[in-house]
C-alpha cells in the first residue's frame, strides 16, 4: 500500500467509520426525556442557539477573511467557527456547576440543526476562497447527505437500540466510544503528520488565531448573557457550549468530503488551545461559586 493509498483509507474509511461510531454512542446516552428536556428552558434555550448560530460564524468569517495565511486555512477557520459544541461541553459544564440541562439541550438541538445550517456556510467558504482552484467542486446535495449519514443516522440508531435494550446500550457505549477515540485522534495525528510542511510554515499564525478565535468568541458572548438576565448556571453552560466545537465533524468535511487534508489544521489546533480556555473558564467558575457561597455563610 503507497502513502497515498493510506491517506484515501483514512479519509474514506477511517475518519468516517470513528465519527458514526462517536455519533452512535452519543444516540446510546440519549432517551426520550433528554428530548422533552429540550424545552424546559426555553429564553435560555433560544438564546444560546441563537448565538451559536450567529456570533461564531461571525468571528470565524472575519478572522478567515483579515488573518488567515493561505484560502484553505481561511476554509477551514470558517468550518471550525460554524461546528456545534460537542458532547465534551456537558462533562465541563457539569464540572462548573453549570445548567446541565441547558448544556445537553443546546448540544442536542444544534446538532440537528447543523446537517441543514453548515453546508451553506462550507458551499459558501469553498466558493469565496478557493473559488478560483477548479478541483475543488462539492455539490450542496452531497453535503446535506455525507453529513446526514455520519451524524443522524448513527445517533438514531443507537437513541433506537438504548430504547429497545438500555442495559445493553450502556454497557456497550462504554466500550464503543473509548476505541472510536482512540481511532480519532490517530486519525488526527496521521493527517498533522502528512501536512507538517503546511504547519511549519503556518504553525504561529494558525495557535494565534485559534487563541483569538475562542478569547473573542467567549468574551462576546459573555458580554452579552451578562446583560441578558440569566442565572449565573445558565451563563457558564451558555459560555462553554460555546467553547467546545465538534472538530472531528469539521475534519470530516474537510478530509473526506472535499479532500483538503489542509483545511483540518485549524480544527485539530483548536482541540488543545479550546481546552485550555475550557479548563480555565471552569476553573473561574468553580472559584467564584466557593466564593458566592464564602459570602452567603458569613451573611
Amino acid at each position: 500500500m503507497t502513502y497515498a493509498d493510506l491517506m484515501s483509507v483514512l479519509g474514506h474509511w477511517v475518519l468516517p467509520g470513528s465519527l458514526i461510531a462517536i455519533m452512535a454512542s452519543m444516540g446510546l446516552s440519549l432517551t426520550a426525556d433528554d428530548f422533552r428536556q429540550v424545552f424546559r428552558n426555553k429564553r435560555a434555550l433560544i438564546f444560546g442557539v441563537c448565538s451559536m448560530l450567529i456570533v461564531p460564524p461571525l468571528i470565524g468569517l472575519t478572522l478567515a477573511l483579515t488573518v488567515a495565511p493561505t484560502p484553505a486555512l481561511a476554509v477551514g477557520f470558517v468550518l471550525l467557527a460554524t461546528t456545534p459544541g460537542g458532547m465534551l461541553s456537558n462533562l465541563f459544564t457539569d464540572m462548573a456547576k453549570g445548567d446541565l440541562a441547558l448544556s445537553m439541550s443546546m448540544t442536542l438541538l444544534l446538532s440537528m440543526i447543523y446537517i441543514f445550517v453548515v453546508p451553506f456556510y462550507a458551499h459558501f467558504a469553498l466558493s469565496h476562497f478557493m473559488g478560483l482552484e477548479a478541483d475543488v467542486e462539492v455539490p450542496l446535495a452531497s453535503f446535506f447527505w455525507d453529513i446526514f449519514s455520519i451524524t443522524v443516522l448513527p445517533a438514531a440508531a443507537g437513541f433506537t437500540l438504548r430504547a429497545l435494550r438500555p442495559a445493553f446500550a450502556l454497557t456497550f457505549k462504554k466500550y464503543l466510544k473509548n476505541v472510536a477515540m482512540v481511532v480519532l485522534f490517530s486519525a488526527f495525528g496521521m493527517i498533522l503528520f502528512d501536512q507538517v510542511p503546511v504547519l511549519r510554515e503556518n504553525l504561529g499564525a494558525l495557535f494565534w488565531i485559534t487563541v483569538a478565535l475562542n478569547l473573542i468568541m467567549v468574551c462576546v458572548v459573555m458580554t452579552i448573557v451578562r446583560f441578558a438576565g440569566f442565572t449565573r448556571r445558565e451563563n457558564i453552560a451558555i459560555g462553554i457550549e460555546h467553547l467546545m466545537r465538534q472538530e472531528g465533524t469539521a475534519i470530516f468535511i474537510a478530509v473526506s468530503i472535499v479532500g483538503n487534508n489542509e483545511m483540518s489544521l485549524p480544527m485539530i489546533m483548536n482541540t488543545p488551545v479550546a481546552l485550555c480556555f475550557v479548563l480555565a473558564f471552569v476553573t473561574i467558575a468553580r472559584r467564584t461559586e466557593r466564593a458566592g457561597r464564602a459570602v452567603s455563610a458569613a451573611a
